[in-house]
Formats: C-alpha cells, structure tokens, sequence
C-alpha cells in the first residue's frame, strides 16, 4: 500500500522541484495526506463495523448500495453511527496529528531542486514493482496475505484499504478464474453433481389458484432449529411444518438478499463477489419462474415493505415478470414503520386483503424485513434487547408471530383449499458467531403449505437449494422448466445437491458430502469426509455458472 501513495506522492514532489519551494510542496502534502486520511480512516472504521455481520475485509460491497443511502443508514442505529462518527474523527484527526508532529517538521530539510525530478521519476517507475507484488507470473492479490488455517488471521493479515482499492477496478467476473477443464470435461463433472428428472413424488394434483411465496429476511436454521424445537425462536413456523412438507437441509445459494432473491425466482446462484441484480444487461436476461406462471395465466405480484429500488431489485423484478410490485414507493398505510419501511404486520395484512379480493388465478410474493439488522421491531419479544443477539432473536420472534396470524387467517379463509404457500429464506446469517464460508452459515428452510397440498405432511430431508425452487414447482404444475439449468426437481429420484458462495469461494453440498473452494487460494479449503469425488463437480459447477453470466451479457 506504501507504494501506491508513494506512486502517487512523487509527483508533488517533482512539481515542487520546479517551484523550488517548500511551501508549496508543504501545502500540497498537507492536502494530499488530509484527502488520504480522511478516505482511509473511513474504510477502516467501516470495515471494524461490517466485519462482524458480513465476515470478510471491506470491499466494494458498500459503493452498489450507494444509490439508496437512506437504506444503508437503516441498517445501523443512530447511537451507533454517533459512536462511529466520533471514532472516525477521532483517527483521522489523531493520525494528522501524528504526521504533523513528525513529519511535517520533516519536510522543511528537504532542498526541492530540479535535478532531483529525474531520481524521481526513476523511483515512480521502479515503484510499479512492488506495487505489483515482485517481478513474478502472478500479480499480488488478496490470496496473498494467507498464512494461516484460521480464516479469521487470514482476513486480520489483509490490508483493507488495498483490498477496497483494488476491488474498485476488478472485473466483475473474472472468467479465467474458473477456468478449470475443457467443454467434454466440463459437461462430463457438471453431469455427476447435477441430474433434474421428472417428478416422481406428485404433491399437488391440481394446478393451485392462488400460489403464495413468503421470502423471509435473514431466517437462517440455527434460529428456526427444527431439530431442537425447545430451543426455537421461531416455534410457530414449526407448528406449520405438521401442516405440510418442511424441507429441513435447504441451503442459500448466496449471503446477500439480492443474491437469494435472484436464486429463489431465477434460479441462478451466485458467483464469489458478484450480485446479478445489480448488473441490468445481464439481469433483464435471466429467466424466472414468475413468468412461466404469467404465461400459463397467473397473475403476479411483489410486496416488500421497504424501498423496491433497493439493490436494483425493481428493475429484477419487472424483468422476472412480476406484473404488481406493491412497495413503500407506492403504498400510504396508517402502520408501524421501521427504518427499512412498514414493518411485517402491516405487510401481511395488506397481502391478506389482496389475496381475498383477487379471484382469478395469482402468484404473490411477500418478502419480509422487520427481521433485519438493526431488529427495531414494535414487540417487546421474551428475549431482552441488550446484546444483538437478543434484538435478534425478538426480531424473529415478532415476524414469527406476523406469519403465524396471517396464516391463520388464510388457513380460516374460502382461499385456502386452493392455495399453495411456500416460506423460504433469502439468506442464512452468522447467527451463533458462525464462521461466513460455513455450512451452518447457508443453511435455511424451505416450507409448503396450503389446501393445495395433497400427500400427508412429512419432512423432506434431502439436500436442497434455493435454486431447486423453479424446476420442483413447474415440475408440479407439469410445466416446462429445460431452461432452469441450476434449479433440480427435488421430488425426482436422484440425490440434489447444493451449491452456495460467499466473498472469496464457493461451495458444493451433496448430502452428507461437501467440498469448500478458495478462489484467493486456488485450492480446496475444506472438504468433508468422503468428498473427494466431490472436487472436479465442484469446481465444474462454478465454471458453469461463469459461462451462463458470460452468456447473459452477449
């Protein structure tokens, strides 16, 4: 990092060459070292405060959300951005200080000539070495300061202002890093981790009326614990899950909202770093089905509580086929709000209205938000609120409830014999302190319901992906769904499988087997028991998916 502002510094210095001044090159080093600090210090007490919920060093992540600046501010209280301000100050005027008092005396010996522009400049050039990390094949990247088993020393040993920098003029794709095997390879490993039959399993016998999907905001499994319903924050969703079928080993294809929401409708997971949605040549381009429903005479409609043009989800969601799109953008309710929009109870309310004033044949899609950071929710809840864990687990609780009187409701209503419902989360969360590429980290609950409904309940214990939503639903309703080409039919006879990524890797679950990738490593980071056949189908499934966002954009 030293050499890129010393790259940037030599030209001061050969300008005050020229002027044979040293105010002039004072006062430009003044200026220059006061831009700088005031940039660093705020990527570096940006990256403190994120580092706990996204689990990986500050990058460009924050700049795509900068055209919604009032939604990046309501993921953090005020006290909390009063206490970050004053931090922020606090460095970067402490760190001025600190080059006032011994380097600003400093500068006074140096004699600004101007044979000294040429040392300068050979300096600027030899510079090019060590910013590039040595004279070797391979530049240097993030990769590079790994040293350790722990992710967590990996991620301290990472300087996070060169890690914001350089991830400003990355690719978005950089398509050479999976470029692992030739097409007959290819097709040979991405054909061993992934089959998609027809249905062997019929859960629905005839086409619902009305199709409802609940996204759920951050509802991650190691809150819902269906395997330990005592210790559950979310006990009445498991009471529904004796109402149906509770898909109890579903996985996040990503760790971001606008990566599940994608994964969920369009069935295309997510590449390390790289969010679809915001990238509108490629987004208007991919299939959804919302708009095979549209096209076999459904009706659609979007509801969220907050600001749709959020991570350039309005524009997703036009593209997706969603014909309604019922928002904070449009709506005018006498209702409880938080700082994301109208809390979850005002939500499903207005979608209960909706689904019983409407007769014809509709899909609804409902995605929560009381249940995101910072957990405002109007309830007290039975957790406490001191630590953010137990904010947390209110949140859940009150949407929990929200969910749990809305089903009720439909369940007492003409509409539910005709209704197919399906809850399914956005995404998984740290929840537990969990490390971000973890298995736990991604894991989620996908949960059908309604009248619709035919077999008697049971749980669906296979894996499960996001993905898997488009082909298993369509596959129901006998539609087509070849151009699915990630998303499995789970009711087929053959094992899914799960592929999910995060910041800096990608992983593949397939039952009790899964293989972890580090693309800053190039290498395998984790692999469990028995996984090794797991490697090259891994691998393959990332190359994939490259090509198909390399496609979306020709």
């Amino acid at each position: 990092m030293v050499s890129y502002i010393g790259f940037f510094v030599i030209p001061i210095f050969i300008i005050s060459a020229f002027f044979k001044s040293h105010k002039v090159l004072k006062i430009s080093l003044d200026i220059f070292t006061v831009i700088l600090l005031a940039v660093f210090s705020l990527i570096v007490i940006g990256d403190a405060e994120v580092y706990q919920y996204w689990g990986f060093r500050l990058d460009d992540t924050p700049l795509q959300y900068m055209n919604t600046p009032g939604l990046m501010k309501a993921s953090t209280s005020n006290w909390r951005l009063v206490f970050l301000t004053f931090l922020y100050l606090d460095l970067a005027g402490g760190m001025f200080w600190i080059y006032y008092l011994v380097i600003g005396k400093e500068i006074k010996k140096i004699i600004p000539e101007k044979f000294w522009a040429t040392l300068y400049l050979v300096i600027a050039g030899l510079l090019i070495i060590p910013i590039r990390g040595g004279i070797g094949i391979i530049p240097i990247n993030a990769g590079s300061a790994y040293f350790s088993d722990n992710m967590f020393l990996n991620h301290a040993a990472i300087n996070v202002v060169w890690n914001s920098g350089t991830s400003l003029f990355a690719d978005e794709i950089d398509y050479e890093l999976y470029n692992y095997f030739e097409e007959e390879e290819l097709e040979k490993y991405f054909a061993k981790a992934f089959e998609s039959p027809d249905s062997v399993i019929k859960v629905i016998d005839r086409p619902p009326k009305k199709i409802i999907i609940v996204v759920m905001e951050s509802f991650t499994a190691n809150a819902i614990k269906i395997d330990n319903p005592d210790k559950s924050v979310t006990k009445k969703l498991l009471e529904w899950s004796d109402k149906g079928i509770m898909f109890s080993n579903c996985y996040a294809n990503g760790d971001r909202s606008e990566k599940g929401i994608v994964a969920i409708f369009s069935s295309v997971p997510p590449l390390p770093g790289y969010s679809v949605m915001k990238d509108l040549k490629r987004s208007r381009n991919l299939p959804s089905f919302i708009s095979k429903l549209v096209d076999n005479v459904y009706h659609s409609s979007f509801y969220y509580g907050g600001d749709v043009n959020f991570s350039n989800m309005n524009s997703y969601l036009k593209h997706a086929g969603f014909q309604k799109i019922i928002s904070q953008n449009n709506l005018e309710m006498d209702c409880v709000e938080t700082k994301w929009g109208y809390h979850d109870e005002c939500m499903f309310n207005q979608l209960f209205n909706d689904i019983r004033a409407t007769e014809d044949s509709s899909v609804f899609a409902l995605f929560t938000l009381s249940s995101h950071e910072p957990y405002d929710v109007p309830v007290q809840g039975p957790y406490g609120h001191k630590t953010q864990t137990e904010k947390c687990n209110n949140s859940y609780y009150y949407t929990d409830s929200c969910l749990n009187y809305f089903l009720t409701k439909l369940e007492n209503s003409p509409e539910w014999d005709s209704s197919l419902v399906i809850l399914i989360s956005d995404h998984g969360t740290r929840y537990g302190n969990i490390e971000v590429w973890d298995r736990p980290k991604f894991h989620i609950h996908m949960l059908w319901t309604g009248g619709a409904i035919t077999c008697k309940p049971f749980v669906y214990d296979m894996t499960v992906e996001q993905a898997d939503l488009s082909a298993t639903l369509l596959a129901q309703l006998n539609i087509d769904h070849q151009e699915f080409i990630f998303s499995e039919d789970v009711f087929s006879k053959y094992v899914p499988n799960a592929f999910y990524a995060f910041n800096h890797g990608y992983a593949l679950v397939k039952g009790p087997r899964w293989v972890l990738y580090d693309i800053n490593k190039n290498d395998v980071l984790y692999r469990g028991w028995d996984s090794e056949k797991l490697d090259n189908a891994t691998k393959a499934y990332a190359q994939k998916l490259a090509i198909y966002y390399k496609s979306l954009g020709e």
